[in-house]
């Protein structure tokens, strides 16, 4: 199966790959007020937020399969 999501080695950054197929529903969630004025101030949220769900998914399965 091939990744979704692969790094950038030149950013550091997540990147979509074009494999996958946006979903139909959005997921939200509430963060700690610090910490959604940060995400918030950001010039383009939704590409972070994509970014940090990736990398905190890729993480998960390694340390599954360790």
């Amino acid at each position: 199966m091939k990744e979704k999501y692969v790094r950038n080695r030149q950013t550091g950054r997540y990147e979509e790959t074009g494999n996958g197929e946006m979903a139909i529903r959005p997921i939200s969630v509430r963060l700690p007020a610090e910490m959604d004025a940060k995400v918030r101030a950001m010039p383009n949220r939704t590409e972070f937020l994509r970014n940090a769900i990736a990398k905190a998914l890729q993480e998960e399965e390694n340390f599954k399969s360790a």
